[in-house]
C-alpha cells in the first residue's frame, strides 16, 4: 500500500507532457469539529471542487486552506503590500526561546571537521528541531492568528462546531508521501488557545551544512565563532525552506477570490477613500465600532490596490499571464483593462470586442464583473504553481457560460495553476466530469468534442461532497467518485431534479382532475 502511495505521489509531482517544471505534490487535510464540519479528510489535487448544500462548511474549509497556505508559504506582511513574511517554520525557529546549549553543542560538533556528518546526526538534530518548533509559542500563535484573521474573528472558539465543548476543532496535515520523508502535524483549536502536536519530519541537513559553511566564509572565521544569532538565522531559513518544500503544494502561495468580490471590485475606491478619511480625522471625533473585515476580503482588497504595480522581481517569474487572453476571448468577448491615475491608484474597465471605448466595470454585466478578478489575477498576480481559490465562480453566469468556464479553469490546471472551487453548479461539475472522461480517449478520437484540448487526468481532479447530517449535527465531507457507468459525479442534484419533476407531475395531475370534474 505504501509503495502504491509513493508511486502515485511521484506521478503527481512530475506529469508527462508538461515540460521539466516540477509540479507541487498533493497534500491532505483531516478536519474534525471545525465550523459546521463534523469530519473531513480531503486530498488537495490540482483541481479540487467542493460541492454540497449551503451552510455545510465549503467556504469554511476553503478559508482554512488559504490560512494554512499563508503560514506555510509565507504571506504578505503587515508592513507593506509587496513584502512577503517568512514561512511559519522559519519565523518560529528564529523566535524559539528553547535553543538549548545541547542543541548548539550538537550543531557545532556535527558541523566541525571535514568529513560528512554521521548517519545518526541528522535524525538527532531533526528531533531537537521538532521539539523546538512544537514547544515554541510563536508557532501556535502564528497559526491561530492567521486562522482568526482570515475568518475575521478574535475568538478561536467561534470556529469550533460545538461552542460549549471543552474540546476544540482539530486540523491534521499530511504532506505528500515520499520514499524518504514526510511532514505531518496536528493543530487543536482549543477555546482561547491552540496546541501543536505530533509534528514529524525527517530532515536532510546537507543544505544546512552548505549554508552554514557559506555563512562562515562570509562572516566568521570558524564554526566555533557561530553565536546564537548566526545559528538561528541560517538554521531557521534553511529548515523553513526545507519544510516548505516538504509541504508540497501547501508550501505555494495561495490567492482567494471571495464570493462578494463583485461588490469589492465596484466599491474599492470608496472603501479606501473612507479608510483614508477616517485616518486623517482620528482623534477629532468619537470612535465608532467599525465591523472587522475578514482576512480574505482584506487581502483581496490589498491585491486590487497593488495589482499592476511594481511587484518585486521574485513575482516577475514565469506566470499564468498568457492564459488571461483566451479567458477574455472565450468567456468575456472583450478585454479587462487596468488604468492608474496620477496618484498611482488603479481603476478597472472593460472594452467589448470591436469597441473603441472602455466602460467602467460597474456598468458591465454581472458576468464580466464576476470574472474580471480572475483575468486580473492571471495577468498580474499568479505564477506557475500558485493556488487560486474561488468561491462560486459560476455566480451570475448562464449555464452555457458555466460550461465554458469549466473548460477555462481546466486550462489553468493544465498550465500548473492549482485551483480550489466551491460551487453549486450542476453544469460546471458535469463539464469537469466530461473532461476527466475525455482523457480516457486517445488524442485522435477526441476531434470535434468540446474541451478536447483541456482534458484532465483523473489524478488531477478531486470532488468532495459536504453531506449534511442530523446526528451528529453538521456535515460529513466525502469524496465523490466518478461513476464509470454515467461518467458523472453523484451528488444531490438528481434528488432536486426528481423532486421538481414529481411536484410538476402532481400539479399536472390535479389540474387534469379539476378539468375533468368541471367538464362532468
Amino acid at each position: 500500500m505504501a509503495t502504491n502511495q509513493r508511486s502515485k505521489a511521484r506521478r503527481v509531482e512530475q506529469r508527462p507532457g508538461r515540460g521539466k517544471t516540477r509540479v507541487p505534490a498533493n497534500y491532505r487535510l483531516d478536519v474534525t469539529d471545525f465550523g459546521p464540519i463534523v469530519r473531513a479528510s480531503v486530498e488537495f489535487r490540482p483541481l479540487t471542487v467542493f460541492v454540497g448544500p449551503s451552510n455545510t462548511g465549503k467556504s469554511y474549509l476553503a478559508m482554512l486552506v488559504y490560512a494554512l497556505h499563508r503560514c506555510l508559504a509565507g504571506g504578505a506582511s503587515r508592513v507593506g503590500v509587496f513584502r512577503r513574511a517568512p514561512s511559519l517554520w522559519s519565523y518560529a525557529l528564529w523566535e524559539a526561546e528553547n535553543w538549548s546549549d545541547s542543541l548548539l553543542t550538537h550543531l557545532r560538533g556535527w558541523l566541525s571537521g571535514g568529513k560528512a556528518p554521521s548517519a545518526t546526526a541528522p535524525a538527532a538534530l531533526a528531533k531537537q528541531l521538532r521539539l523546538a518548533l512544537q514547544r515554541t509559542p510563536s508557532t501556535r500563535a502564528r497559526l491561530a492568528d492567521e486562522i482568526c484573521r482570515c475568518f475575521g474573528t478574535d475568538d478561536l472558539s467561534a470556529l469550533n462546531r460545538r461552542r460549549t465543548s471543552k474540546a476544540g476543532a482539530v486540523v491534521r496535515f499530511d504532506g505528500p508521501p515520499d520514499s524518504h520523508r514526510q511532514l505531518r502535524w496536528e493543530l487543536t483549536l482549543e477555546p482561547g488557545q491552540t496546541r501543536l502536536s505530533n509534528l514529524a519530519f525527517d530532515l536532510d541537513l546537507a543544505q544546512l551544512r552548505a549554508n552554514l559553511h557559506s555563512f562562515q566564509e562570509a562572516d566568521v572565521q570558524s564554526l566555533d565563532d557561530f553565536d546564537l544569532r548566526h545559528l538561528r538565522h541560517v538554521v531557521a531559513q534553511t529548515v523553513g525552506d526545507h519544510l516548505r518544500i516538504l509541504s508540497g503544494a501547501a508550501g505555494r502561495p495561495a490567492y482567494y477570490l471571495p464570493a462578494d468580490r463583485t461588490g469589492v471590485m465596484h466599491s474599492h475606491q470608496v472603501v479606501v477613500g473612507t479608510l483614508v478619511q477616517s485616518a486623517t480625522t482620528a482623534g477629532l471625533r468619537p470612535s465608532t465600532d467599525v465591523p472587522m473585515l475578514s482576512g480574505v476580503l482584506a487581502d483581496f482588497l490589498n491585491e486590487l490596490i497593488a495589482i499592476g504595480g511594481d511587484y518585486p522581481p521574485s513575482r516577475r517569474r514565469k506566470g499564468a499571464s498568457e492564459l488571461a487572453t483566451p479567458f477574455e476571448r472565450n468567456l468575456l468577448q472583450g478585454a479587462v483593462l487596468l488604468r492608474r491615475n496620477q496618484a498611482n491608484y488603479p481603476s478597472f474597465t472593460y472594452r467589448p470586442e470591436d469597441w473603441d471605448e472602455d466602460m467602467p466595470l460597474m456598468r458591465t454585466s454581472s458576468m464580466v464583473s464576476e470574472l474580471a478578478p480572475v483575468v486580473l489575477y492571471l495577468r498580474h498576480v499568479l505564477a506557475e504553481g500558485d493556488v487560486l481559490i474561488i468561491e462560486e465562480p459560476e455566480a451570475h453566469l448562464h449555464p452555457a457560460m458555466q460550461i465554458m468556464l469549466a473548460r477555462e479553469l481546466a486550462r489553468l490546471v493544465r498550465a500548473n495553476v492549482r485551483v480550489v472551487l466551491t460551487t453549486h453548479s450542476e453544469w460546471l461539475l458535469e463539464q469537469i466530469a466530461n473532461l476527466v472522461t475525455l482523457s480516457e480517449l486517445p488524442l485522435e478520437s477526441r476531434a470535434g468534442i468540446n474541451g478536447a484540448d483541456v482534458a484532465l487526468s483523473p489524478d488531477d481532479v478531486g470532488a468532495w461532497f459536504f453531506k449534511p447530517c442530523k446526528r451528529p449535527r453538521g456535515s460529513i465531507v466525502e469524496e465523490l467518485k466518478l461513476n464509470p457507468r454515467t461518467s458523472t459525479f453523484p451528488t444531490d442534484y438528481d434528488d432536486v431534479s426528481l423532486s421538481l419533476y414529481n411536484d410538476g407531475a402532481a400539479i399536472f395531475n390535479r389540474r387534469q382532475a379539476l378539468r375533468e370534474q368541471h367538464a362532468g
